[in-house]
């Protein structure tokens, strides 16, 4: 069989790879319009806490490797045309020729494109959107030459930005519409613990606030105009409002509303011969009643795991996502799995919530460490529909107990009793989720 790719980051490679790994003989050609392949997108943010020493070397694999694993990759390659009734595509290579391809499976990893808003930008050595290996080069040299630095958006990208420039000396502003960070996977609870670090750290935090302009002023300097004041900066970074990317084949293929391709829970789109995956598509969430466009990397090598299988005959169903996600900022490790408290409630589910701040050691052992952790529970079926998890101590693991609690429907009365291991030296006798469920379970039935 031939198989054609088109885009080569974590879903087109996932994609490829496991096509190979199932059947050798596949013939898959991966066409990218980058000069570079495999690039991590976050992977300035770990040049900028010193987790790497080059950015160039946060890839997942080389050209080299990719084509020794009998994968044919085509770079600074941009596909202009989908023919699906001929069966072929026809890209753009470095050279401007035309250059046409015919498949048998065509696989869409086409993602999603760079952040967009609707402003009138000034040049981009103001004001920028990285996702690339070349763009991520020239933010990392703009932030290192810049004194005052907008960053637009309060999400996982942005609030990773401001903890590591704040121990630079630069004036750091954190801009965002919602009333709180990290609003799509933490409630107040947790996220107001955030903002106090993010305070106290000397980022000046700007909540319920909306960009609307750019203003030039100087040579050097422009004025960024929010709904409430004009800050005076050098450098913005725009980390806000990504976007499927579906523009190559929206006259032939079904689209949904907000833009993604539609897709079965194989990965197939309305043509049984193309097949979508990764940030082009939406996903259906755990407890919601509608898909949603979930631009995680998780989501992505899942969903391409599914399209490679289904390409090969292999029946693989993608089942739902809980949308789980974690991170290390400000010197605290933040998770998050299923609906949040607020989520929950404009999906109409009835829910009740515990929050506690419990110890993760045992009291006669001199390292003592707290979590936070919040626990969102349909009310009257007792089911667990979100948790959150917030602690200096690496807790990140646990919030993939809680996701596969969620997709598994387990009641508040079974964590209770879930089989959780115990160490005298580690942790507590019943564990940080079973201990949360415990102290929520006394509270509700206890004798008033």
């Amino acid at each position: 069989m031939k198989v054609v790719i088109i885009g080569a980051s974590h879903g087109g490679l996932q994609a490829a790879l496991t096509l190979k790994r199932l059947n050798p003989q596949t013939e898959v050609i991966l066409i990218e319009k980058r000069s570079e392949i495999s690039f991590v997108s976050s992977g300035i943010v770990l040049k900028m806490n010193q987790l790497v020493d080059e950015l160039d070397k946060v890839r997942y694999l080389t050209l080299e490797e990719l084509n020794n694993k009998g994968v044919d990759v085509l770079i600074n390659a941009t596909v202009t045309t989908i023919d699906p009734e001929k069966k072929y595509i026809v890209y753009e290579d470095a050279s401007n020729n035309l250059i046409e391809i015919s498949y048998e499976k065509l696989i869409l990893a086409t993602g999603s494109n760079q952040f967009s808003t609707n402003i009138t930008l000034p040049s981009k050595d103001k004001v920028t959107v990285f996702k690339s290996y070349p763009s991520s080069v020239e933010v990392l040299e703009k932030l290192e030459q810049s004194k005052s630095i907008s960053i637009v958006g309060g999400g996982y990208i942005g609030v990773e930005l401001c903890d590591a420039l704040k121990d630079q000396g630069k004036e750091i502003h954190l801009i965002e519409s919602a009333g709180s960070v990290l609003f799509r996977y933490l409630d107040k609870e947790l996220s107001s613990l955030i903002e106090e670090k993010i305070v106290a750290s000397g980022v000046k935090l700007h909540l319920n606030e909306s960009v609307i302009s750019f203003s030039e002023i100087e040579e050097e300097l422009f004025v960024t105009n929010t709904t409430n004041e004009e800050i005076r900066n050098d450098y913005v970074i725009i980390a806000v409002n990504a976007r499927p990317d579906s523009r190559l084949v929206k006259e032939f293929l079904d689209l949904n509303a907000n833009g993604t391709i539609r897709v079965n829970e194989h990965m197939q789109t309305s043509d049984p011969d193309i097949f979508a995956l990764g940030d082009v598509i939406s996903y259906p969430v755990r407890n919601s009643y509608r898909k949603s466009f979930v631009p995680l990397v998780n989501n992505v090598v899942r969903s391409a795991t599914v399209a490679a299988m289904n390409v090969l005959g292999h029946t693989m169903k993608y089942n739902t996502t809980q949308k789980t996600t974690a991170t290390k900022i400000f010197n605290s490790y933040v998770a998050s799995t299923g609906l949040t408290e607020e989520e929950a409630k404009f999906e109409g589910i009835e829910v009740e919530s515990t929050f506690l701040t419990l110890p993760c050691q045992l009291p006669y052992l001199e390292l003592q460490e707290e979590v936070h952790i919040k626990m969102v529970f349909e009310k009257g079926t007792h089911k667990l529909v979100g948790g959150q998890l917030m602690s200096e101590k690496d807790i990140t693991q646990s919030i993939n107990t809680l996701s596969l609690a969620i997709e598994k429907e387990t009641t508040l009365e079974e964590l209770v009793t879930l089989d959780f291991y115990f160490n005298p030296g580690i942790n507590q006798p019943m564990g940080i989720i079973g201990r949360a469920a415990y102290e929520f379970l006394i509270e509700k039935y206890k004798s008033r």
